[in-house]
């Protein structure tokens, strides 16, 4: 059974505390994106793994954690192959990871009859990411708590996207232990939604927490967004804990210079649209 792995952005990121059990309590609002890893597993008599992008399958492996969360939850004894075409950058704040394991636990719901809803994968998914419940649902939503409270909502303008990631990427983990709180970026999501919904401009609400990581981190991230900006795209942002900078482009808008440019200058740039269902 195949199943496309959609990534993520979060158009805006306000990381509000730090919960005694080391995760973070958010508000963002988060879109699916058409770039996708495929994921394709089958019940097989003995399990296999192969990835292109030559991925162990191990307790490293987002997959195989989801996969054994959810056979220990439901006890069945089945083995799979399981096939990975990965196109997402790791590191990146586009989801690689969680979608793919996301994509896992629907497939695995599915191939064995296991009747579970969305909402109980996503509440065994959120035990190995914050981003997998979102990922389970894949739809434009704003995303509360640690990630697994989702409040779908509609968009009345389609955006196009603009991707561009530095080569150096950034490890979620050592981003949100250097955040400080009380000197990052706190964005007013309200706000941000509205000027979503409403098609209004963007660029002075637009915010992330985690910036403040990633100037500490990786400089360039910064200098991609002001380049955006000194170019004409204001709408420019990191996404989750990065290292790819979006930019939001009202469907149908013009940016082959912009990516021209970009693509003189990063190893990744990819032109994309938010996905509406």
């Amino acid at each position: 059974m195949i199943e496309k792995a959609y990534g993520k952005i979060n158009i805006s990121i306000d990381v509000i505390s730090k919960r005694e059990d080391g995760y973070h309590n958010m508000d963002m609002i988060m879109v699916p994106i058409d770039l996708y890893d495929v994921i394709d597993i089958e019940i097989a008599q003995e399990g296999s793994y192969c990835c292109n992008d030559d991925l162990p399958y191990d307790e490293s492996n987002i997959i195989y954690r989801c996969i054994e969360l959810l056979r220990k939850e439901c006890g069945f004894k089945e083995q799979f192959s399981i096939k990975v075409t990965k196109n997402i950058p790791q590191e990146a704040g586009l989801a690689g990871g969680s979608t793919d394991g996301a994509a896992a636990l629907r497939i695995v719901n599915k191939l064995l009859d296991l009747k579970l809803s969305k909402k109980q994968l996503s509440c065994i998914g959120k035990k190995i990411g914050a981003d997998i419940p979102f990922c389970i649902y894949q739809k434009i939503a704003r995303v509360r708590g640690i990630g697994d409270i989702i409040e779908p909502f509609e968009l009345k303008v389609d955006y196009d996207v603009l991707l561009i990631k530095p080569e150096q990427g950034i490890d979620t983990r050592t981003a949100f232990q250097m955040l400080d709180l009380s000197k990052c970026p706190h964005p007013d999501i309200d706000k941000v939604k509205q000027a979503l919904v409403n098609g209004e401009p963007l660029k002075d609400v637009l915010g992330n927490s985690l910036l403040y990581s990633a100037e500490r981190l990786v400089p360039e991230v910064l200098q991609i967004i002001e380049e955006c900006r000194k170019l004409g795209f204001e709408d420019a942002l990191m996404t989750g804990s990065g290292t790819t900078v979006f930019v939001l482009l009202k469907k149908g808008q013009e940016c082959k210079g912009l990516q021209k440019y970009m693509e003189g200058k990063y190893p990744f740039v990819y032109k994309t649209s938010i996905i509406i269902r």
